[in-house]
């Protein structure tokens, strides 16, 4: 018997599922995140391939396709998709962890504001503000 998932609490999952699906969506073809979006034919093509690759329970392989797809979903929203144009593929990483773990409901989506927070937090934990790469390059020139 399989316990059936509450659409107003999808479950955790681990970041190395979500690399697995955005892997299957690539193929190979470059952009980790395509600019224009994904088709629906496209989703469903990673959503098949995906179930016949994990080899996961179905209410995992559910809960990773679901946040997969809110994923996608979310970075349509322009201030999402400006901070993962911005950051380019640095961005890609943060972005799955953050739609592994953040809270979901299926109805709603993940919220883009919060993604779009958590990618700059892990981008400046990397790299180091723009003043102060100035002021470490003024100091090496000094």
């Amino acid at each position: 018997m399989t316990i059936p998932i509450d659409p107003s609490d999808i479950p955790t999952v681990a970041v190395r599922e979500l690399v697995l699906a955005l892997k299957l969506l690539t193929s190979g073809r470059g952009a980790l995140i395509p600019a224009h979006g994904p088709s629906e034919l496209d989703i469903r093509r990673v959503e098949q391939a995906y179930w016949q690759v994990s080899r996961r329970d179905c209410r995992r392989k559910t809960a990773v396709l679901l946040r997969f797809r809110s994923l996608l979903e979310a970075c349509e929203a322009p201030r999402l998709k400006a901070v993962m144009s911005s950051h380019g593929e640095v961005a890609v990483v943060p972005a799955l962890a953050a739609a592994a773990r953040m809270r979901l409901n299926a109805k709603w989506g993940f919220n883009p504001h919060k993604i779009a927070r958590a990618i700059r937090e892990a981008v400046s934990a990397i790299e180091p503000p723009t003043s102060l790469r100035d002021a470490h390059t003024a100091a090496a020139r000094a």
